[in-house]
């Protein structure tokens, strides 16, 4: 009897907690719209809605990680570039790009290059293979940037291309 009148006991200690716990809209509204870090916490999850379906879909379907695919992305669209540029360009850090380098160049989708003037730099370059994993890549996030935008009409996006624009041009203050 006394085991039955403790899990009676906690059973309504635990309603009651559930009641008092803010549901998951009101979670929401405080953390994403009410708190002094609104528009880091609106940025950081559109950029989670954005991006991580994105690369579960290529880890899942193309066997390509972010940082890969970040490296393949930079390289198609600068051709001949050093991991450091792709880590400043993409905010990553060094050792994650230098992973996905080194996965990359074992996978022969990206190839090392001697710089003759300095050997301690190996400019990155795109092998055929890894031009075609890129093309077969790229529409997914393709895709995915065009859902997540549909929502705007074309003077919402152009304004955020502003906003945005005007957000990275102050990137060197960072």
């Amino acid at each position: 009897m006394e085991n039955n009148s403790k899990v009676v006991k906690a059973a309504r200690i635990a309603e009651r907690d559930a009641a008092s716990r803010p549901a998951d809209d009101d979670v929401f509204d405080r953390i994403v719209r009410q708190g002094p870090l609104t528009d880091m916490w609106r940025l950081t999850l559109w950029g989670n809605f954005y991006c991580e379906p994105i690369f579960a879909e290529l880890a899942e379907n193309f066997d390509v990680t972010r940082d890969e695919f970040n490296v393949l992305y930079s390289l198609a669209s600068c051709g001949s570039l050093l991991a450091k540029n792709v880590c400043e360009v993409t905010g990553r850090p060094k050792n994650s790009i230098s992973r996905a380098v080194n996965s990359l160049v074992e996978r022969k989708m990206i190839k090392r290059k001697t710089n003759a003037y300095d050997r301690r730099e190996s400019p990155l370059v795109l092998n055929e293979s890894g031009l075609r994993l890129y093309e077969r890549v790229l529409p997914v996030a393709v895709a995915r940037q065009t859902l997540m935008l549909k929502a705007l009409n074309d003077k919402d996006r152009r304004e955020l291309d502003r906003i945005l624009e005007k957000l990275m041009s102050a990137k060197h203050e960072w």
